[in-house]
């Protein structure tokens, strides 16, 4: 018969209120049967399992949480948000109990306060909406942070809900006056200006009151209250969040290996321009000035001129010597010349050289490329390790909180006789022995950050959410397609490269011996002025002359022969380096593949682990809490659920990056060792 839509609506209140009481494993399906009145077989009938019901139940319970409309306009912020603060705290009471088992069990069962948040957020979000329009309206200040504001108003409200009745004195007295005091003091944290209201000394006291409560209140609430409030936590709100590709784009940017290849690549393609450019005219322009301070000729000139006779044969001959001497003798001479060098021929030494420096080009864009692929490589890593040292600490803290409960446990059944004041100890040394794991998980992870955020190239106080997870589908994926060729590794490319410039820079150094044509021409154009400088051109005296010249060496003191055994050592040494190169490149690219395949292996292994580790765990705490068994066995579960929960996580870290490593194995460079 079916369950009448009033008898699910009972039977849905009546689990959240066992589940309340006792908690999930407290919260078994015959109490809550009981509490409803209705057969245990209509449960399952109905929601197919225990778990089922209770999240269902805490989903309606949080998802029908009552909440006071705030006005589309407001007219008394005060008044307003004194009866939203009011009925909150109310709805919230009325809530406690679930909400308090439900964070007590978030490490062993998340899905049970996340359900519940979902009226608490549309309270949140109606409450910022609420004071956006106060400043729209210009009732509070333009720059308010309205988002921090709410946070605080249902922070405050949350943990005045859920521990004024542990922390009495911690909240403003009476009860019926907080909702007041947070409203009051939220609005004065955005500029609401509504001190005319009251006589200047009441102002003062109330301002002090509030401010000394909400205080206290906000110091004592708790990460975890205001992420079941909100849905989501502190850090997220402030950290920049940072995925995969963003931090492998941060990487290039910020790594100096890249902008030394980069500045490398530079080089060499100046270098290639430099021997293209022999091929070409070389034209250079000049201009001289001279000032001629004493001279020969004149001296000869006026000699020429004292001792002269009166002859016409002997006046002809000095003013043809006086003409001569205008050049040799004057005080100013002014030169503008062009000069143009072509290599005609020069066997060969041109072309090697070309080439040469294009296999040099070659090298250093093989070595950028390999250069951005271990950055990428190094980033990836350290971005895993830090995903992995964050879920370490998650892992930790768990465990942590599983003894504090075993503890707990321990501690009452001490208590009522039945637990020996041994097995306290041990519970209470086992607590303690996870404290010192949980701060060396939490110093691992502060180092893991500090890396990343250094191959990132920030501040390494800039706090970080890292949004790209470790892939964990429970299942080892086949090896994703890679080029394991020999030839096709960047470091045996640059090899390669890097041998064909040496056997070039060799042949030039062989054609060194051999002899080299060159054309020049100069064109020069002479003035010789007796006061300025000239600055028509035709008042300038050409010179133009055409030259061929040949070059052979016959005697260099043995310095070709030099040069030339230091070109072959350089190839001999490059070849070597080649054949190095080959014989490391197949090394790695097996030595990837195996890694892969042993990452793959240890992660099919620590699934299946993982899972029966985290059952043998629950049957043990099961069986402990009904007295059937020891603390001891309770222990060694527990720490192999621990062991087996750190052996996953690594496991799944080191699989995926020997996934990248394959991926990025074409342009990963490989180390030659000498």
């Amino acid at each position: 018969m079916s369950v009448s839509v009033p008898t699910r609506t009972h039977v849905l209140a009546a689990a959240a209120r066992v589940y309340g009481e006792l908690g999930f494993r407290g919260a078994t399906t015959r109490k809550i049967a009981e509490a409803a009145g209705v057969n245990e077989v209509t449960l399952f009938r109905q929601f197919g399992s225990k778990n089922a019901l209770l999240l269902e139940a805490l989903r309606v319970s949080g998802a029908t949480h009552p909440d006071t409309a705030l006005p589309e306009i407001p007219v008394d912020p005060l008044a307003e948000l004194t009866a939203w603060s009011a009925h909150m705290r109310k709805s919230l009471v009325a809530m406690r109990g679930m909400i308090r088992k439900a964070m007590a069990e978030f490490e062993v069962n998340p899905a049970m306060p996340k359900c519940m948040t979902h009226g608490a957020a549309q309270s949140l979000m109606n409450l910022r909406d609420y004071l956006t329009r106060l400043v729209e309206q210009g009732a509070v200040r333009a720059d308010a942070d309205v988002i921090s504001a709410a946070s605080m108003l249902m922070s405050a409200i949350f943990h005045d809900a859920l521990g004024r009745d542990m922390m009495p004195h911690a909240f403003p007295q009476p009860v019926s006056a907080a909702p007041t005091n947070y409203a009051r003091l939220t609005l004065q944290s955005l500029g609401y200006d509504f001190a005319a209201l009251q006589p200047a000394s009441d102002r003062k006291r109330t301002i002090t009151r509030v401010q000394r409560a909400l205080t206290v209140a906000l110091l004592l609430v708790a990460a975890p209250l205001a992420a079941v409030a909100q849905g989501a936590t502190a850090q997220g709100a402030t950290a920049a969040s940072i995925s995969l590709a963003d931090a492998l784009t941060m990487g290039q940017k910020a790594s100096h290996t890249v902008h030394s290849a980069e500045a490398g690549v530079m080089r060499a393609g100046a270098q290639q321009q430099q021997a293209r450019a022999q091929y070409l005219p070389q034209i250079n322009g000049t201009f001289a000035y001279q000032r001629l301070m004493q001279s020969q000729f004149s001296a000869i000139t006026a000699g020429s001129s004292s001792g002269s006779g009166s002859g016409s044969g002997s006046s002809g001959g000095t003013s043809s010597f006086g003409d001569i001497t205008k050049i040799f003798a004057s005080p100013n001479t002014a030169t503008l010349g062009v000069s143009l060098t072509q290599n005609v021929y020069t066997a060969g030494k041109l072309e090697s050289a070309t080439k040469g420096a294009a296999a040099a080009r070659t090298a250093a864009d093989i070595g950028l490329d390999a250069a951005r692929a271990q950055v990428n490589l190094d980033v990836a890593q350290a971005y895993f390790d830090a995903v992995a040292a964050k879920a370490l600490v998650d892992i930790a803290d768990s465990t942590l909180a599983q003894a504090e409960r075993t503890l707990a446990q321990t501690t009452v059944s001490k208590q009522v006789g039945s637990a020996a004041e041994f097995d306290l100890l041990r519970a209470r040394v086992a607590r303690d022995n996870q404290r010192p794991a949980l701060i060396q998980a939490r110093g691992n992870y502060d180092l893991t950050m500090m890396r990343l955020r250094q191959l990132l190239g920030i501040s390494l106080d800039k706090p970080l959410a890292l949004t790209t997870p470790i892939r964990d589908e429970g299942i080892a994926a086949e090896a994703p397609p890679a080029d394991t060729a020999v030839a096709h590794r960047s470091t045996v490319r640059q090899a390669a490269a890097n041998v064909t410039a040496q056997q070039f820079a060799l042949s030039a150094a062989d054609m060194n011996r051999l002899p080299s044509v060159q054309v020049s021409s100069a064109y020069q154009r002479f003035a010789y002025p007796v006061g300025i400088l000239p600055l028509a051109l035709n008042q300038y005296y050409p010179n133009w002359t055409i030259s061929l010249g040949l070059s052979v060496p016959v005697f260099t003191g043995g310095k070709l022969t030099a040069d030339r055994a230091i070109a072959q050592a350089n190839l001999i040494d490059a070849q070597q380096s080649f054949e190095q190169s080959r014989e490391l490149a197949a090394l790695d690219a097996r030595t990837a593949i195996l890694q892969l395949e042993q990452a793959q292996a240890s992660y099919a292994s620590s699934v299946g682990t993982d899972e029966q580790a985290r059952r043998a765990y629950t049957i043990a705490e099961v069986r402990f809490n009904e007295g059937i068994s020891t603390q001891v066995e309770l222990l060694q579960s527990r720490t192999q659920y621990e062991q087996a929960r750190l052996n996953r996580v690594l496991a799944a870290r080191d699989l995926e990056v020997a996934r990248l490593r394959v991926a990025f194995l074409k342009d990963l460079p490989v180390t030659v060792r000498r």
